[in-house]
C-alpha cells in the first residue's frame, strides 16, 4: 500500500468540522494528519485556519509559517496568516500577508474583504472600502463582506444603507455570530433613526 500523505477525506472532514464550529475537533483531526506527514502543506494550512477560527492565533501563525516555508505560493495560507496576525494586533504584518494573498488570488473575495478591513484599520479608508465593496460585489451572500460593508457605511454616515445590509444579515441564514451582531445593530439604528 502506498502512503500518499494526508487524505482528501481527512481534509474534507476537518473542513466540515470547521463549518460546524467544532474548532477543537478540526484541530484534533488535523494535528494527527500533520503528525503523519509534517510536510503536507494542505494539512498545515487547514490546521492554521482551524487554530485561527478557534482563537489560537499564535499557534496558527506557527502552522501557517511552516506551510509557507514549504510552499510559498499558497494564497489561503497567506490569507489565514494575515488574519491571525491581525487578531494578534500585528496590523502591518497582516497587511503584507494579505497583499501577498491578493497577488496570488486577485479575485478572491475573502482576501479582498480581509485586506479591506486591514486597510480600513490602517486609515486607508477609500482603498479599504473599495476592496470590501468588490468582495461584496463578487459574492452577495458573503455575510462577512456584507457586515464589513455595513460597518464602512456606518462610518461614512450612510445609516440607511448600513441598516439595509444589517437587516439582511439578521433575516437570512447568516452565521449566528454575525446574525446576533446584526440584530443588535439593527435595534440600535432603528432607535437612533426614530
Amino acid at each position: 500500500m502506498i502512503d500518499d500523505g494526508v487524505s482528501a477525506q481527512d481534509l474534507l472532514a476537518a473542513n466540515d468540522l470547521l463549518g460546524k464550529g467544532d474548532y477543537a475537533g478540526a484541530v484534533n483531526l488535523l494535528e494527527r494528519a500533520v503528525a503523519e506527514d509534517p510536510t503536507d502543506c494542505s494539512a498545515l494550512t487547514a490546521l492554521g485556519i482551524a487554530f485561527t477560527e478557534g482563537g489560537e492565533h499564535s499557534k496558527a501563525v506557527k502552522a501557517l509559517e511552516r506551510a509557507l516555508s514549504l510552499q510559498e505560493s499558497i494564497p489561503e495560507a497567506h490569507e489565514a496568516l494575515g488574519c491571525a496576525l491581525y487578531r494578534l494586533g500585528k496590523i502591518e504584518e497582516a497587511r503584507k500577508e494579505l497583499e501577498r494573498a491578493l497577488d496570488l488570488a486577485p479575485q478572491d473575495g475573502g482576501v479582498l474583504r480581509n485586506l479591506g478591513v486591514v486597510l480600513d484599520r490602517l486609515g486607508e479608508f477609500e482603498r479599504g472600502s473599495d476592496m470590501i465593496e468588490e468582495a461584496y460585489r463578487l459574492n452577495q451572500f458573503d455575510y462577512q463582506a456584507m457586515y464589513a460593508l455595513a460597518s464602512v457605511r456606518l462610518r461614512q454616515g450612510d445609516l440607511e444603507s448600513a441598516l439595509e445590509l444589517l437587516e439582511r444579515i439578521a433575516s437570512e441564514d447568516a452565521p449566528i455570530n454575525l446574525k446576533m451582531l446584526a440584530i443588535d445593530h439593527v435595534q440600535n439604528l432603528r432607535r437612533y433613526l426614530k
